[in-house]
C-alpha cells in the first residue's frame, strides 16, 4: 500500500472517529481493492458508511471525508434504501473502520437479506415462466 493511501485511510479512520462520537455515522466499512489489498497506483478508496442528522449534516460530512482524502474516494450510503441490496453486502463484508452500531448493523442485515432474497425469487420466477 503506498504511503499516500496509508495516511488517507488514518485521516479517514479519524475523521469518522470523531463523527462516531457524535452519533452522526454509525457504520463505516473499507471494501473494494484496498480491503482486499489489491491497490495499485491509480487505485481508489471505497467506504461505505451510515449517516444519521438531517440531509444538511450528512452532505457536510460527505463534503469533509471527500475533502480530507488526497486519493478519489468512492462512498457508498449505507442508510440509503435506493442503493444495490447486492452491493451494501460486499460492502459489510470489507474491513469495518470503525466500532460499529450492532443494532443498526442487524437492521440493515436483516433488509438486505430480504432483499436480494426477493430480488432472486423474481429473478427465478421470470426464467421459470420463459423457458
Amino acid at each position: 500500500m503506498d504511503k499516500i493511501l496509508e495516511e488517507d485511510l488514518k485521516n479517514l479512520k479519524e475523521l469518522l472517529e470523531k463523527y462516531k462520537k457524535e452519533k452522526k455515522v454509525l457504520l463505516a466499512y473499507l471494501f473494494g481493492s484496498c480491503a482486499e489489498r489489491k491497490t495499485h497506483k491509480r487505485s481508489d478508496i471505497d467506504i461505505a458508511i451510515y449517516l444519521t442528522g438531517s440531509e444538511k449534516e450528512k452532505l457536510q460530512i460527505l463534503e469533509n471525508l471527500l475533502m480530507c482524502s488526497k486519493k478519489k474516494l468512492d462512498i457508498l450510503r449505507l442508510d440509503d434504501e435506493d442503493e444495490s441490496p447486492f452491493i451494501i453486502q460486499k460492502a459489510l463484508k470489507g474491513i469495518p473502520l470503525i466500532e460499529p452500531d450492532e443494532e443498526i448493523l442487524y437492521k440493515l442485515w436483516d433488509r438486505v437479506l430480504h432483499e436480494t432474497e426477493h430480488i432472486r425469487l423474481k429473478r427465478n420466477i421470470y426464467l421459470d415462466l420463459n423457458e
